[in-house]
């Protein structure tokens, strides 16, 4: 069972120009499930259980590019961009060659990474329902790719930052999909698990709802906390909370 507050929100209409915007940080605030028309996921923390998978990166990182930045430190900055984790760590300047190692020896192992249980059954679930289905992550598109192959639906959209479109915690890559898949922001719900996740949200006026099973806590306690991948069907009216 989720557990939150539902409340209306007003759309926001992307515009791609709008790259210098400062963003208020409020919460995001969920709509009725009685009226969601899509679904948006995070990968890491929420489709992916991917901890083990980004520690062997970070330490093939660290034995092959000297630096000595702990795991523990990097991964309290998943959810951006990498290039912004790199600037946060003070690591800019070798950016590129750690980003080389750490997405080589990420690919290399990502189908031994586990898909959380339940996750590919809610996603027929919810495609069978015609609830239309996006992913919004911070993952370049060759892994993500790699993770999407290996689960049992076709999602319509999968955005990756790119250089027109800022990574989370900016809204650019929510609001974009949300254009593509031609829906009305408060018709829908964002999936995630980081503060990155919940501040994009929050930015691009999409309900949003917090996994229990990922990485980190939200920052709003009238969030949705989705306890199971089962009670993501709770959003979209199918099953009731």
């Amino acid at each position: 069972m989720f557990v939150g507050s539902i409340v209306p929100v007003s759309p926001l209409i992307y515009d791609a120009k709008d790259t210098a915007t400062v963003y208020p940080e409020t919460s995001a605030m969920p709509i009725s499930p009685a009226r969601c028309d899509a679904i948006l996921f995070d990968v890491d923390g929420v489709i992916l259980d991917s901890k083990a998978n980004m520690a062997a990166a970070w330490a093939a990182v660290r034995a092959q590019t000297g630096t000595s930045i702990s795991f523990e430190a990097y991964f309290s900055e998943i959810g951006r961009p990498f290039a912004d984790i790199m600037a946060r760590l003070g690591l800019a300047s070798k950016a590129p060659e750690i980003e080389r190692v750490f997405r080589t020896t990420s690919a290399a192992v990502m189908a031994e990474t586990p898909i959380y249980a339940g996750i590919g059954e809610v996603l027929k679930t919810l495609a069978a329902a015609n609830i239309k289905l996006g992913i919004v992550t911070s993952k370049d598109a060759t892994r993500t790719g790699l993770v999407l192959d290996r689960l049992p639906v076709e999602f319509q959209c999968v955005t990756s930052p790119r250089p027109d479109l800022r990574g989370k915690p900016a809204p650019d890559c929510l609001l974009y999909t949300i254009a593509k898949l031609n829906i009305d922001p408060a018709h829908c719900f964002y999936i995630g698990d980081m503060d990155s996740d919940e501040l994009a949200a929050a930015r691009a006026h999409v309900p949003y709802a917090h996994v229990s099973w990922g990485y980190g806590d939200s920052r709003d306690p009238d969030i949705p906390i989705l306890q199971t991948p089962e009670d993501i069907l709770s959003l979209t009216g199918l099953v009731k909370p």
